[in-house]
């Protein structure tokens, strides 16, 4: 087997376990939702704007994972991800929460360019580094923008 066909089914796997291993149950019941809405919904809506609107960047070479040029393991990916996000959230002064959220969004770019090295990803040569980062940063900033005042309950 090839990387492109276990990169999503490896990434959605040890998502899962580490977050079946560090997030108490309670806080998963209340965090699956916002994971779901602003993770996987968005990812679809990211995907849809960016890639099919606006032409900036596409997947390729799917295979079996192929939904519409999609992967349709993606938004499950980013369920999975941003509830880490909102649980992980630093609970001490906003300095640390922009670096938290700069990570986070570094952390995005860098995998979009292990998905683009492995071939399951093209985009326009302007788009990457910088722009997608910036991007990333506000996705991230909106996440935690909407989220936050709602998921202070699940320490």
């Amino acid at each position: 087997m090839n990387a492109q066909v276990l990169l999503y089914p490896i990434l959605v796997l040890v998502l899962a376990i580490f977050l079946l291993i560090t997030v108490p149950r309670g806080a998963l019941r209340s965090l699956i939702p916002y994971g779901l809405a602003l993770g996987g919904l968005f990812d679809f809506i990211w995907h849809w704007l960016f890639g099919h609107v606006l032409g900036l960047f596409a997947f390729k070479n799917l295979g079996i994972f192929d939904f519409n040029g999609h992967v349709f393991l993606a938004p499950l990916a980013w369920t999975l991800i941003i509830v880490f996000y909102l649980y992980f959230w630093p609970r001490e002064g906003t300095k640390l929460a922009y670096l938290y959220v700069l990570t986070w969004a570094l952390l995005a770019t860098g995998f979009g360019q292990v998905v683009n090295g492995v071939g399951m990803f093209e985009y326009e040569p302007w788009v990457y580094p910088f722009p997608m980062l910036i991007l990333f940063l506000g996705r991230f900033a909106l996440v935690a923008w909407i989220a936050k005042p709602w998921t202070n309950s699940w320490s």
